[in-house]
């Protein structure tokens, strides 16, 4: 039969008819030292994983392991006992087990089933097995349940004041505890331990030393058994059909790491990781890797690239269906259809991608349908856009389709200011400049000058009606204006200021970046 403890697997049989089962005490026991040692090694791959590592196998094996100890370090008890353990039998069963008794004087165990009539293992307590007498194994040996190696008694040892049986039948991680039996399938030992650094060196618990332990053990064994903690126990059946979680596990991180290393301009890694994800139907992972190929200038990657866009799109990636309606309107790579690129990014607003909704904006300001530009702009404000910000406060400014409120206008330049749109940090200089709702101050009006240089390129459409251009004299008319201790604090100002806006800026960007995982896909 095969143990999961949590922390660790490893091999067991029925001992007998009332379904005891025998394993090794360090398959459903830590030690102080283990636990540590298993706790430090998380921190550990927690710290290398964060710290980043270089190729995708090594953050997938790591990944891989640390997916593993998450489960591990919260399977225990404070006594290193496993919280919770799964017996499966070799006919599919799985069943629910509880540490009945554990051995002082060997690395035995004996584990409780609400069960009966169970097959037990036949004994063979003859202590004498003579040297090159046949024996086979029985376990689950990394993981591949239900192996049966062949070999032979090649000694007696002592250690630790206990006897075992030598045998060269390969005893590896997930035999422990499984049956060492002879050829009439006749228990002869309890396969406990490998000599380390060597192979063919294994060593097995006596059955007769099993049978005095089990016996010096009963009294409190069926002790527990008639106590309420055993009686009252109620352990649902478990089915045993495999799962895929390891691989769900696999894709999400690789998704995730898709999303972040591609967001921190990581392209090899990002690659990597959304190669893996796209190749599993991920359609942001497919959008990701076309705009990273795109960026190849290469026919054949290009060609690749359309149809990953138009896959993700048919998958409903927002993103993706607004990246085939920019296609379709200039037709560019893809035949122009003005009107299927009119339907793509209504399809993309709906599906709340703030760029496409203030694209929509656009349009409708245009057409001079001011109730469709205002419907835009507040979804497009509400799912994330910075720019449709701005947009709005045009619209406020000027009185398209509401009343003119040049105060709220202010707000939304200030907001888009302070989220990073160099377009608003202008405007907010000329605020400053004009002493429009707010009182005139030239040094003012330079701070906000100085950090509207920083070299941003809008990535959203934008109202026609602003001005985008920065004459280049700007600062060198308005500095003449300012005295010179005026012109040294505006600099320290606007520096200060960089450093705040930046700061807003990336947590705004970050609240909204993984949002669009969830948003888009629905």
């Amino acid at each position: 039969m095969f143990i999961d403890s949590g922390f660790g697997t490893g091999s067991g049989f029925f001992f007998d008819q009332a379904c005891t089962v025998v394993t090794n005490r360090h398959v459903v026991q830590l030690t102080y030292q283990d636990m540590k040692e298993m706790k430090y090694r998380h921190q550990q791959v927690t710290r290398y994983l964060e710290h980043g590592v270089a190729t995708r196998e090594q953050r997938h094996e790591l990944q891989r392991e640390k997916q593993h100890l998450d489960k591990a370090i919260t399977a225990f008890k404070s006594n290193g006992l496993a919280k919770e353990i799964t017996v499966s039998l070799v006919n599919g069963r799985s069943l629910a087990a509880k540490v009945q008794g554990i051995s002082e004087n060997y690395d035995l165990a004996y584990l409780y089933l609400k069960a009966d009539g169970c097959p037990a293992m036949g004994l063979n307590p003859d202590s004498d097995l003579p040297l090159g007498h046949k024996v086979f194994t029985i376990g689950n040996p990394a993981g591949l349940k239900y192996t049966v190696t062949a070999g032979i008694v090649s000694g007696y040892q002592t250690h630790e004041a206990a006897e075992y049986v030598q045998t060269d039948a390969a005893i590896n991680p997930g035999n422990s505890g499984g049956p060492l039996i002879d050829e009439q399938g006749q228990l002869v030992g309890v396969n406990t331990m490998i000599l380390s650094g060597t192979e063919g060196i294994g060593f097995a618990i006596p059955v007769e030393s099993l049978l005095k332990d089990y016996s010096d053990l009963s009294p409190k064994m069926q002790k527990l058994v008639n106590s309420a903690e055993i009686t009252l126990w109620n352990p649902a059946a478990k089915t045993t059909a495999d799962s895929n979680d390891s691989d769900e596990a696999l894709l999400r991180d690789a998704h995730k790491n898709c999303l972040v290393e591609f967001d921190s301009a990581q392209w090899v890694a990002a690659k990597q990781e959304c190669e893996y994800a796209a190749g599993k139907d991920n359609a942001q992972a497919q959008f990701l890797l076309a705009e990273l190929l795109m960026g190849e200038a290469d026919a054949t990657a290009e060609k690749r690239a359309l149809s990953l866009y138009q896959r993700a799109a048919s998958a409903g990636y927002a993103e993706a269906i607004y990246r085939v309606a920019q296609m379709r309107a200039s037709g560019e790579r893809l035949s122009r259809n003005d009107a299927m690129a009119q339907d793509l990014i209504e399809e993309a607003c709906e599906k709340e991608f703030a760029v496409a909704c203030n694209r929509l904006a656009i349009y409708a300001l245009r057409a001079h349908d001011y109730e469709a530009v205002h419907l835009h702009l507040d979804k497009a404000i509400e799912t994330g856009s910075v720019l449709a910000r701005l947009n709005k406060a045009y619209t406020l400014e000027n009185g398209l389709g509401v009343e003119a409120d040049p105060a709220a206008s202010f707000e939304l330049v200030r907001e888009a200011a302070m989220l990073g749109s160099n377009l608003a940090q202008f405007r907010m200089f000329w605020h400053y400049y004009k002493g429009e709702q707010v009182e005139k101050d030239y040094a003012k009006a330079l701070v906000w000058l100085k950090v509207s240089e920083t070299d941003k390129q809008e990535d959203e459409d934008y109202i026609e009606g602003w001005d985008r251009d920065i004459p280049a004299n700007t600062r060198f008319f308005l500095e003449r204006l300012v005295s010179g201790e005026q012109k040294l604090t505006a600099h320290a100002e606007a520096k200060s200021l960089k450093r705040q806006i930046a700061k807003e800026a990336e947590a705004y960007r970050m609240k909204t970046l993984y949002q669009r995982s969830h948003n888009q896909a629905q």
